[in-house]
């Protein structure tokens, strides 16, 4: 197939552009012609390495002037690359390819990433949607999404080569035993609620660290809150890294205590590592962890059953291992190659639709 995915960069940092990434390598690996537009990033290299095509393509709606470029620069490359499938991953995006896709008679097909936006309304616009969990597509079809157009693909990135790409540290060591969440530093995953369980956990198990890695608005406001807490010593914020992987090697306990979570890569990067996992039960997250057989859930909100949860883990090594065991069996889906295949199958009969439409 010849696919054109649609998104504003190809940086580090931003879920849905990672997505995006592992699959267009992916989709070129298995012999398709990919094209990735984008204002670019750093990993256009990997994407080139990969057999990728690059276009540069500023899609901001921000002023109708530059609409109205990013659109005569849209329709240019889609009358030069002819796709069967254009795959739109934001909302600015998916607003420009849809009037271009249906005048050309091209497939379009978009994902939602971030359901929580209101303005992923707009990701309808496709000839199909995916939602990247079942509780997901459910909550889409409640705003007014159309069930039997909106697939499921539930996020996948292990196995993709985004993995090794930016160059990691040289040597880094975590202190252990510890627990260690993989996330943006802001209210919607719920650092505060682990601090807050975390200074319970030492009450018993002093020994243990808290490793925080990522970063957001709110890193200053939980370095005070963890002064506050009076566990700073036993926290490390440590930053954003290349790839969690090497991190998640060295955790004994990993820990999402997100507020909303469509579908987390960290979690499936977790559960992939052998991490035991403790998540609360938001969005995707029940799917991940098998609805409690990969995985603990627990409330969102709610640092006491948090606290609880991590407890069962940091006092007894059987748990831990008995949890490292489930999390890991539980991941054998979490991989590129199944993620490509489904979205191979959505574009199928996406293109399918949109040619009867035609006829």
């Amino acid at each position: 197939m010849r696919i054109v995915h649609v998104l504003n960069h190809c940086k580090h940092g931003h879920g849905n552009a990672h997505v995006a990434i592992d699959l267009a390598c992916r989709q070129a690996d298995l012999g398709h012609e990919v094209v990735y537009a984008s204002a670019g990033g750093e990993y256009e290299g990997l994407l080139l390495a990969h057999g990728v095509r690059l276009a540069n393509f500023e899609q901001s709606l921000r002023h109708p002037f530059q609409a109205v470029k990013a659109l005569i620069t849209l329709n240019k490359l889609l009358r030069r690359v002819k796709p069967d499938v254009v795959h739109a991953h934001m909302m600015s995006g998916t607003v420009l390819a849809y009037p271009i896709t249906r005048l050309n008679g091209i497939a379009l097909v978009t994902t939602v990433h971030n359901s929580f936006d209101k303005h992923s309304l707009l990701m309808r616009l496709g000839d199909r949607v995916v939602a990247v969990s079942q509780a997901e597509k459910d909550a889409l079809v409640a705003r007014g999404f159309n069930a039997l157009k909106t697939d499921v693909v539930i996020n996948g990135p292990n196995g993709a080569p985004r993995e090794n790409w930016l160059p990691q540290p040289e040597s880094f060591t975590l202190d252990r035993p510890n627990i260690t969440t993989v996330c943006g530093i802001h209210r919607r995953k719920g650092v505060g609620d682990l601090l807050a369980a975390f200074a319970k956990v030492l009450r018993h198990s002093p020994e243990w660290m808290l490793n925080i890695v990522g970063d957001g608005p709110d890193r200053q406001k939980m370095i005070h809150l963890a002064q506050e807490l009076g566990v700073s010593d036993r926290v490390r914020f440590l930053g954003s890294f290349p790839s969690a992987v090497p991190i998640l090697k060295q955790t004994d306990i990993f820990v999402l205590a997100s507020y909303a979570d469509p579908c987390s890569l960290a979690v499936a990067e977790g559960l992939y590592a052998g991490c035991p996992v403790v998540a609360t039960a938001v969005g995707g997250t029940p799917e991940l962890l098998q609805f409690g057989k990969a995985g603990i859930l627990v409330p969102p909100g709610n640092p006491d059953e948090l606290a609880a949860a991590l407890a069962c883990l940091t006092t007894s090594d059987d748990e831990r291992r008995n949890w490292a065991e489930r999390a890991y069996a539980g991941s054998r889906g979490l991989v590129i190659e199944r993620v490509a295949d489904e979205y191979l199958n959505v574009y199928a009969a996406a293109v399918s639709e949109r040619a009867g439409r035609k006829s």
